[in-house]
């Protein structure tokens, strides 16, 4: 939770102190009763990026799934009253049942104060009732507490508020701070329950905290999540920028990269994404081989008595990973969010080694958090404020500002940095429910084709929506090429209703870098405002030391998330074009000849329902 100084109002210095109803469920009634719902919507709004219909928006909080319901929760940093940052901060709410198309809750509670925020924090489903707000008329599966930072007259505490009716509404803990450390900067706890490796042990909760300005991220333990003990700090490790902020603590599965099935099979027929995610069906043929690295490949055999003989990803453990967001201060300007791969025993976070990973190379990905909670108890799930401090007041949306990342599935792998050296990274996967996405009729392929500076290639988008996905797989031959000739494969994703307007997506076989252009537009804020860097890049080796990459690619109205590698490294990214002008054609082309081949590129465009 960034906290801008310049728009606080100190108490000495006000005029009149305006105080809310200290019922915090009165409160968000109030704001939900007096906010315009019936607004339209911006035709740029992204559709399966989260986004609040009005108001302002940032860090994401305490996200769970309620397993009674089969509900997935989140919750949000919300100021219901423009567009812009401001006080009193909120927390919004939104809910899901396929963590793709969300529906908008409004305000879940605030702080009692106008000039007070209800910064960052995080949810945890109290089952056992540890915190004694609960009897046997909530569901163990409904228990939520939300653990949050009250900002207010120069001072950062940490708060308890529980809910009886499933995260509707809250209730704030009469006994509220939990946690005063006499601190302006102490904020954004996020809370877990720690179990141990003895399954005797009765484990306990515990909390992560970033006092921003010492670089310092404390690690407390508490029974009850009323009365915490300082354990250890994480301290000034990676890089630093300006503050910590929204840290985290979270085991995660290490995963091999590679499973290989026996199978008949060469048709794929598929209820997920362009890579299977859930079920695959093969007709006869000889063999297939399926890269993958966080979701298990469930296969389906057809006209044949062969046996599957392994289908599931190899689990060979788990580490620990500790999530640190800092601004300003990023390599790309304005925010970032670094991690840090290692161990913890409960009490002290132990990093592996002293590389700084960084978890986003794009300009817009920040203050990641991770459910609480998943249906499996296994899979890691999370998303990020997809913005940047440097601009996120400025950008030309309205009535909302900002949305979310899609909700990405992470597992630890293995990553080639070069030819001689591999290291551990965090892996991510777009997790997206496709049974909630309607194609239009627009499904493109391309194969085999071999480039040159004299043709390209061109897909037309009927009745263009902003919204789609595409794969890429490509070769390059890298005798091929001169070092003085600038050597790219080019993707323009142009407008349909002005195509002077465009993304450029592209690879450079000389520098061995991907490049992502986003000053193609008419609107002024993108050619004006200076922290909108418009051109960007991403070093990535290809796959498995070969000369073939791959890139997967969603886009969704104003906003490009682009895996590369099956998801090694990530680059999330907004952009504005003139409102309606969706992309409604891709060029592919390039400037030299013979470099390049096409392996596969395939598009698909969706509605949602």
């Amino acid at each position: 939770m960034l906290k801008l100084l310049s728009l606080m109002v100190p108490l000495a210095s006000a005029a009149v102190i305006h105080r809310r109803d200290a019922n915090i469920s009165a409160i968000a009634s109030e704001w939900n009763s007096t906010s315009n719902s019936s607004s339209s919507l911006s035709l740029n709004r992204p559709a399966v990026h989260y986004s609040p219909e009005e108001g302002w928006m940032n860090d994401p909080n305490g996200l769970w799934y309620d397993a009674k319901e089969e509900d997935w929760h989140i919750y949000y940093q919300y100021y219901p009253d423009a567009p812009h940052w401001g006080l009193p901060l909120t927390w919004g709410h939104a809910v899901s049942k396929d963590l793709t198309v969300w529906d908008e809750q409004g305000v879940a509670f605030g702080p009692e104060f106008e000039t007070a925020g209800a910064f960052s924090g995080s949810m945890v489903i109290d089952y056992n009732n540890t915190s004694g707000f609960f009897n046997s008329s909530t569901d163990p599966r409904q228990r939520v507490v939300a653990i949050w930072t009250l900002d207010y007259s120069g001072s950062e505490t940490q708060q308890l508020s529980y809910s009886h009716d499933g995260g509707y509404t809250f209730t704030e803990y009469s006994d509220n701070p939990v946690l005063d450390i006499d601190s302006d900067a102490f904020r954004d706890p996020k809370v877990f329950w720690y179990q141990g490796e003895d399954s005797e042990s009765e484990g306990n909760w515990v909390m992560t905290v970033a006092e921003a300005d010492r670089f310092s991220v404390l690690i407390y333990s508490s029974p009850d999540l009323k009365n915490w003990t300082l354990e250890s700090n994480f301290s000034r490790e990676g890089y630093l920028g300006y503050n910590y902020e929204c840290p985290g603590l979270v085991k995660v599965p290490y995963v091999k990269n590679t499973t290989y099935a026996s199978a008949p099979g060469s048709n794929i027929t598929s209820s997920g994404p362009l890579h299977p995610n859930s079920t695959v069906s093969f007709s006869n043929s000889s063999s297939i081989a399926w890269n993958a690295s966080s979701v298990p490949l469930n296969i389906t055999l057809s006209n044949s008595t062969l046996v599957d003989e392994t289908s599931q990803l190899e689990e060979v453990g788990y580490a620990w990973v500790m999530i640190v967001s800092f601004n300003p201060g990023s390599i790309l300007g304005g925010s970032g969010t670094e991690y840090f791969i290692g161990d913890f025993n409960g009490t002290h976070f132990e990093p592996l080694d002293k590389q700084t990973r960084f978890l986003d190379l794009g300009k817009d990905y920040y203050a990641l958090q991770t459910f609480f909670n998943t249906p499996n108890e296994v899979d890691v799930l999370g998303i990020a404020w997809a913005s940047n401090w440097q601009y996120a007041n400025q950008v030309p949306t309205d009535p909302w500002r900002s949305s979310m990342s899609l909700v990405r599935n992470f597992t630890i792998t293995e990553y080639n940095i070069n030819s001689n050296t591999t290291a551990l990274v965090l892996n991510s996967q777009p997790v997206l429910d496709f049974t909630s996405l309607r194609k239009n009729g627009t499904s493109y392929t391309l194969e085999n084709l071999t480039l040159n500076s004299s043709s390209h290639e061109v897909l037309e988008f009927e009745d263009p929506t902003g919204v789609f996905e595409f794969s890429l797989e490509y070769s390059v031959n890298f005798t091929g090429i001169h070092n003085w000739v600038f050597t790219d494969l080019s993707l323009y994703f142009q407008g349909d209703k002005d195509s002077d307007e465009y993304l450029r997506l592209g690879y450079e076989a000389n520098s061995k870098q991907f490049f992502l252009d986003r000053g193609h537009s008419n609107i002024p804020f993108v050619q004006e405002n200076p922290f909108f860097t418009q051109r960007l890049s991403v070093s990535n080796p290809p796959s498995s030391n070969s000369s073939t990459f791959d890139v997967y690619g969603i886009v969704d109205r104003n906003i490009i998330e682009l895996y590369f590698n099956n998801g090694t490294v990530t680059s999330t990214n907004t952009f504005f074009f003139s409102t309606g002008n969706n992309i409604g054609s891709i060029i592919v082309k390039s400037g030299v000849d013979d470099v390049y081949e096409i392996e596969s590129l395939k598009v698909n465009q969706f509605y949602v329902d």
